[in-house]
């Protein structure tokens, strides 16, 4: 059931008062009486104004008031700061309209005795449809097929849903690669990016199967054909690259060609010059960046999101916008839409006067910017209030209505572009919510509640009525996580939950996103730590119980309820009594394990992320390329086993109870805190494996590369003997560094 705020219908309502100024209906009207004089025996006077409709700025539009009824004379106040037009006896009048917006035309009818009824019509103008929007999401309509399908990632299976016949049904499941992420129709079938699986899977619609293998590459954001072009566009987030998929001469497909397009690259969409965009998933510190590049890789730009300096408050939060993974072009094509996390990493205080809080740490966004320049609409930019992270969009035909997914709170918002106004919130949509897809003329707003495996069907044909829950239908064919896995996964990206977060602003995952870093250090000076980059999450769980954080300040998974409770603002997954039993209450306390089944749900699901993404710098076959070879010997001589031992790399653990083994590398510097109230005498030894994946590096993030941890950062050899290495040596070893992934070499 859905539980859509009545604000929906109040705030279509006020954001047609929004539109273009509008004179009181009764100005100009002359010593004609109001709307209610003499109704009872004259109620035959009715105005009609007719029916909400859509226009073009520069082209005439036709307002019709047939539909009234007892009326000789009709006089039009047009919406747009012209007074009323002149009375005529013609129910119909043209009127051209400069600029886009929502106007609220209003039509005064008259009988023979001058009595006067008033009606409004809604005109919703834009410029012209010229661009046909396509981008990549987990969730893809095929219109000439009238169907809808959803990847579900944990599942492996793509499952498809008819929605003809004024209802929507499953019309298919099939299986397909590992870990799917994105969908899009190419060539007669439907095209899955698979990254785990290493491969794009294309699915006809009678189940015949063809599978493109990519590697380590890791493709994830899929985009079918442009006009003209005969392939399918795929992007490749371990590389940076796009590859383009195409026929084979001999049957089945193929690579054709693979170009760079911009590091960290995860979603791609059709620009209106026919080039393509392609987001960075995790931004750098200075702006958020998007690559136009054409479709063969020939010309590349980069176009970038400001940083926004502004101070954080409970209303506004500055910092970077990231976790770019849509970008949305408008029918228009005249704006760009890109939905983010905005990330304030200016705030802390050792690099502000401010403490980051619950509501001031991320802040849910969109971006709008011109898809042909590249320039941003930076005063454009939305904020949104007690929302986290705004994952995936979706534009109307019209590019008129703007619907967000909000990832952690589990809402759909909607934004009228042409009125600049909040439209509504669906609640309670499910959790998770990652992708979202309208139906061609608009009726129906497909949901992917990614964790609760469900398509969600809303019934959005009208905006003036509250939307209509339609359907709830299962994604999978079955669970295929444990139960507790689920329930913990559910929680590690949730936060709506009030035991989790408060105001729901952030989940574990909006730093965690996937299991992995978001490429950011934040400043944790106020809750007695530093700046700290965030850690992988992935690969983790093969160290065991040993600490957790860069200064060994947590012994178990369980201990993140002081996040919980502290940072976080939730009540905790706890009850207080329990949290207060003993030493509980303390990091390195009694044991949290076992006492509360949500909390060990958390750590389950955490304890589940055991693999390292495989690197795309090894050879196809996984062995080590020869460059990386000699730099596993410079490893070696290097002195750098001594702390990055065994098979894990690592020498990380108690020394004993509460006692971690700790290292001063020569990296502590004035903005790296303290641990647990006291001195910081040196920090965690990391796991080198999935290095290759998660700069910066080092616990403040003051390393950009692997390079600089080497020779920048370590200029008297307390971190590994490197000062004496020549640049071709130094370039061997990051070789090798770059291809450590959980193998044993």
């Amino acid at each position: 059931m859905t539980r859509a705020a009545p604000l929906w219908i109040i705030a279509a309502l006020l954001a047609a008062c929004d539109g273009p100024a509008v004179p009181d209906a009764g100005t100009d009207a002359g010593s004609a009486p109001d709307a209610g004089t003499d109704a009872g025996e004259q109620a035959e006077l009715t105005a009609n104004a007719g029916e909400d409709r859509y226009a073009v700025v520069g082209e005439e539009v036709t307002l019709d008031g047939s539909g009234s009824t007892g009326a000789v004379t009709f006089e039009w106040q047009f919406g747009d700061g012209r007074g009323w037009d002149a009375p005529r006896p013609e129910a119909a009048v043209s009127v051209i309209y400069d600029a886009p917006g929502l106007y609220r035309a209003f039509l005064a009818v008259f009988d023979a005795e001058g009595r006067r009824r008033v009606d409004t019509v809604n005109v919703r103008v834009t410029h012209p449809l010229v661009h046909a929007p396509a981008q990549s999401g987990s969730i893809a309509v095929w219109p000439a097929r009238e169907e809808v399908a959803v990847v579900s990632p944990d599942a492996d299976e793509l499952a498809v849903f008819a929605y003809s016949g004024g209802a929507v049904t499953l019309a298919d499941r099939f299986a397909v690669g590992d870990g799917p992420r994105t969908v899009t129709v190419f060539d007669g079938r439907w095209a899955v990016a698979c990254p785990d699986g290493g491969e794009v899977t294309l699915v006809a619609p009678d189940g015949t199967t063809d599978r493109v293998a990519l590697g380590a590459a890791r493709p994830f954001g899929a985009l079918g054909a442009l006009d003209g072009e005969a392939g399918l566009f795929v992007t490749l987030s371990a590389t940076g690259e796009v590859a383009r998929v195409a026929p084979a001469a001999g049957g089945g497909y193929e690579v054709a060609a693979r170009f760079f397009a911009i590091d960290d690259a995860r979603g791609i969409a059709r620009l209106p010059d026919g080039r393509l965009a392609v987001t960075r998933w995790r931004s750098p510190d200075a702006a958020a960046e998007i690559a136009a590049l054409a479709t063969d890789g020939s010309e590349r730009e980069v176009w970038t999101l400001a940083y926004d300096p502004q101070a954080a408050s409970d209303t506004e939060t500055g910092g970077v916008p990231s976790y770019l993974d849509q970008l949305l072009v408008s029918p228009t094509g005249r704006v760009a839409v890109v939905p983010s996390l905005q990330a304030a990493i200016g705030e802390g205080t050792f690099v502000s006067p401010r403490p980051l809080t619950h509501e001031t740490t991320v802040r849910a966004a969109i971006s709008f910017l011109d898809p042909g320049s590249g320039a941003e609409d930076f005063e454009a930019r939305k904020l949104f209030d007690d929302r986290g992270f705004a994952s995936a969009a979706a534009l109307s035909s019209h590019g008129d209505l703007l619907y967000v997914a909000m990832r952690g709170s589990r809402t759909v918002e909607r934004r009228d572009l042409l009125a600049q106004a909040q439209a509504g919130t669906l609640q309670d949509v499910g959790f998770a919510p990652q992708g979202l897809a309208l139906s061609p003329d608009d009726r129906w707003l497909f949901v992917d509640a990614y964790l609760s495996r469900e398509l969600v069907v809303y019934d959005v044909g009208d905006p003036n009525r509250l939307p209509v829950e339609v359907a709830r239908l299962a994604t999978v064919a079955a669970e295929p996580l444990p139960e507790v896995e689920l329930r913990g996964k559910r929680l590690f990206n949730d936060a709506a939950d009030p035991r989790l977060a408060r105001d729901s602003y952030i989940a574990c995952a909006h730093c965690h996103l996937d299991g992995l870093g978001d490429r950011r250090t934040w400043d944790f000076t106020d809750r007695g730590e530093g700046l700290r980059n965030t850690i992988d999450l992935v690969g983790r769980a093969g160290l065991g119980d040993g600490p957790l954080h860069w200064s060994a300040n947590f012994d178990e998974v369980q201990d993140f309820e002081h996040d919980l409770r502290g940072p976080f603002r939730g009540t905790g997954l706890m009850s207080d009594a329990d949290f207060a039993v003993g030493t509980r209450s303390e990091p390195l306390g009694d044991p949290k394990a076992g006492v509360s089944a949500d909390l060990d749900a958390l750590a389950a699901y955490v304890s589940s992320l055991d693999a390292e993404l495989p690197s795309p710098f090894r050879a196809p076959d996984g062995t080590l390329p020869a460059e990386a070879a000699r730099g596993r010997a410079l490893f070696l001589s290097a002195g750098c086993p001594t702390c990055h031992a065994g098979p894990r790399l690592t020498d990380s653990g108690f020394i004993s109870p509460g006692v971690p083994r700790l290292h001063d590398v020569g990296t502590l510097g004035p903005g790296s805190g303290g641990r647990l109230g006291g001195a910081l005498p040196g920090i965690d030894t990391p796991t080198l494996h999935g290095v290759w994946s998660s700069p910066p590096y080092l616990h403040d993030g003051s390393a950009a590369t692997l390079r600089d941890v080497l020779s920048i950062r370590n200029p008297r050899d307390a971190h590994g003997i490197t000062s004496g290495l020549s640049a071709t040596e130094l370039d061997e070893l990051v070789a090798y560094l770059r291809c450590l992934d959980g193998r044993v070499d």
